[in-house]
């Protein structure tokens, strides 16, 4: 009797513990979806890609969660042009995939991974024959990308995602293409309220034997993200490319929509006018040792954010710029208002909206609620500015801020300037001030070249040129500026006192009328004795 005893017992107890576990389990998937369709939220909420359907199974001891995207083209479409022919069809596929979810405490016990956590999820992309055609052309056997979500039981998580590396060749045309792989890390609090970031691709080199090549190595992004008491995400986030070459060997025409570019980014229309477009000539290109870095803090209700962008050389021919160092700072931004002033433009609609409707929107939106910026005196800093340039070294240090400023101002432009505070120190080469008239000058005269009539170019070189000489020989004269070797150099201070260039009073078209209404009033007349009684 006592062996059937101990094995009912052991029986009861082991009935108990896979009720328990089964228990533990579903709770887990619970969870596990909580997480996951907070995931699937920000998914949807990127501009890039447009949501085909999403659907969630849920199990006891497993769920699925299938998704499928397709690209939004309204948004690529001015950039497809740019890539190879054999890679523009994917941009008309839809993009599923399936997060297979296997739930804990003890989520990967199937495959000998005895790490607990609520649960393990692992994607799967489903691809149409063409697509894993073309794909398999650069990655062979191997899987494009795999993506491992471990979900802790407090919520949060490692997200990890990996490309594999590949070499591609195509022997007729003489196009190469190596790729040596991409990583990224993201380990997440719970909602996503905390989470660090890391990023790595080791490098890439496309080359194309009759146009050129292009390359990179070394780049790694990082960052450390928090809430602030305001709401404003706290932290540290940087990148650094070690190297970059760009080699041309013909004339490329080049029209850059970057208002599209920045709608696609941040959904805020903007106008034509950042739209370059020209022609790059044959050249080479070399970027080496590029990193940026932004830090934002808090302190009470104000935000503080610091950027610094560096650069050891940048070679464009026989052109050699560097080192550069930029160092700017935005001090004193009231959270509270910055919080509510994204979330307003967040809300504004924007798909099918005509462009100059919504850039009203956007302008009316920011007068409504960003006042308060202004009322809590912000201030900018250029913490420092260094260019060395071919004809010399660009140098330039300031501030400018709003002081005292109330709603009133709007509608005073006099008052509204007397708010600004500002000072700056600028050196720069006489030269490279010459080429930035000379520029100007030739794109302001340039015509239609199927013009009968063309401009003398060399003629207008030299008059921008000759005004250039006398407008600098009157402000040095005046002691507005000094130049030394060919370096220029002058200083500035605004504030509600007024202007001085290089220490040198300026008057201000406002104040010139004030002069003008004080010199034309009538003389007070002397006060008389009073009379005696």
């Amino acid at each position: 009797m006592l062996p059937k005893r101990r094995l009912i017992i052991a029986g009861a107890a082991i009935g108990g513990l896979f009720v328990l576990y089964a228990g533990s389990s579903y709770w887990a998937g619970v969870k596990a979806e909580e997480t996951l369709q907070e995931q699937y939220r920000m998914l949807s909420g990127l501009p890039l890609f447009k949501v085909k359907s999403h659907s969630y199974q849920r199990g006891w001891f497993s769920s699925t969660e299938t998704t499928e995207l397709v690209f939004n083209r309204h948004l690529s479409g001015p950039y497809e042009n740019m890539l190879p022919d054999n890679m523009k069809p994917l941009l008309n596929s839809t993009i599923k995939f399936t997060n297979n979810v296997k739930h804990g405490p003890l989520p990967g016990l199937a495959g000998f991974d005895f790490r607990p956590g609520r649960a393990l999820v692992r994607t799967e992309f489903a691809m149409s024959d063409a697509t894993r055609k073309t794909l398999k052309t650069f990655f062979g056997d191997k899987e494009p990308i795999a993506i491992t979500n471990r979900i802790g039981f407090g919520g949060g998580g490692l997200l990890e995602v990996a490309v594999p590396a590949f070499d591609y060749e195509e022997a007729l045309s003489g196009v190469k293409m190596k790729w040596k792989g991409f990583d990224l890390k993201v380990d997440y609090a719970n909602g996503y309220k905390e989470y660090k970031t890391e990023a790595l691709s080791p490098g890439f080199l496309l080359e194309a034997a009759s146009k050129g090549s292009i390359s990179f190595e070394g780049v790694r992004y990082v960052s450390d993200m928090r809430p602030g008491n305001t709401g404003i995400k706290l932290g540290t986030s940087e990148l650094t490319i070690g190297n970059v070459q760009l080699s041309s060997r013909e004339s490329v025409p080049y029209s850059i929509k970057l208002n599209e570019l920045i709608y696609l980014m941040t959904r805020v229309r903007v106008g034509e006018f950042v739209n370059p477009s020209g022609e790059f000539k044959p050249s080479s290109v070399v970027l080496k040792n590029f990193s940026y870095q932004i830090v934002t803090s808090e302190q009470d209700e104000f935000v503080n954010t610091r950027g610094k962008v560096n650069f050891a050389e940048l070679s464009f021919n026989a052109n050699r710029y560097g080192p550069l160092r930029l160092d700017v700072s935005a001090n004193h931004l009231h959270g509270p208002t910055l919080v509510k002033l994204d979330k307003a433009i967040s809300e504004i609609p924007f798909e099918g909206v005509d462009p100059a409707v919504l850039r009203k929107q956007y302008v009316d939106t920011i007068k409504k609620n960003a006042i308060p910026l202004l009322e809590n005196n912000p201030k900018l800093l250029i913490n420092e500015f260094y260019l060395k340039m071919p004809a010399g070294e660009a140098k330039l240090q300031g501030s400018l801020g709003i002081n005292g400023f109330t709603p009133a101002d709007l509608n005073d432009i006099t008052q509204l300037a007397k708010r600004i505070e500002a000072d700056a120190k600028l050196s720069l080469p006489r030269q490279t001030l010459e080429e930035l008239v000379l520029t100007q000058a030739r794109n302001l005269f340039t015509v239609d070249q199927s013009a009968e009539e063309q401009p003398n170019m060399q003629e207008v070189e030299d008059l921008a040129r000759s005004l250039l000489d006398s407008q600098l020989s009157q402000w040095k004269s005046g002691g507005y500026l000094v130049e030394d070797n060919g370096q220029i150099s002058t200083d500035l201070k605004y504030d509600a006192k007024g202007l001085t260039i290089h220490q040198q009073k300026v008057p201000l078209p406002w104040e010139e009328h004030e002069e003008t209404i004080d010199a034309s009033a009538p003389a007070a007349e002397p006060s008389k004795p009073a009379a005696k009684k």
